[in-house]
């Protein structure tokens, strides 16, 4: 895959660490139906589908792989904080269930275990299990972006 052109400044690691570290398990997010404690294990969820660890069926992956340049291409132009479309539809394996419990303090420690594989990524390129082989650069921006959507949807940043 070609390399992504962010056209935003997307925040780092260390800044949504810094975010993180503010979240508190009543907020009440500015749109959307999740609770703070699933949007955590959300975030998580996408960090560990980007990690290959969550599988992905073979008609997904096609998909993906034909729309997906469309899709990051439009991305890469959308400040995470407020142009990011809100209400996507979102893979059933990723999805915050609002009638789900989840533990807060086991979030916490998810997105900063999150945190810290992006920022140990040493290599030039990630194989991606939706989009295929990607620059790492692009792939830690994806993760950072979706991530920094979702803290400001909870007024993190």
């Amino acid at each position: 895959m070609k390399r992504l052109n962010f056209q935003v400044a997307i925040p780092t690691v260390e800044d949504l660490t810094n975010a993180l570290e503010g979240a508190h398990p009543d907020a009440h997010p500015e749109w959307g139906r999740m609770s703070a404690p699933q949007m955590l294990h959300h975030v998580a969820d996408f960090g560990d589908l980007y990690f290959g660890e969550i599988r992905v069926n073979a008609l997904t992956r096609c998909a993906a792989r034909l729309l997906g340049p469309f899709f990051l291409r439009s991305l890469t132009t959308k400040n995470p904080l407020g142009e990011t479309p809100r209400n996507l539809r979102t893979m059933p394996a990723i999805e915050a269930s609002t009638n789900q419990t989840v533990e807060w303090e086991a979030g916490m420690e998810r997105v900063r275990l999150m945190f810290k594989r992006l920022e140990a990524l040493n290599t030039e390129k990630q194989q991606h299990p939706l989009y295929g082989t990607m620059h790492t650069a692009d792939f830690k921006a994806l993760v950072l972006h979706h991530t920094a959507h979702h803290f400001h949807q909870f007024g993190l940043i």
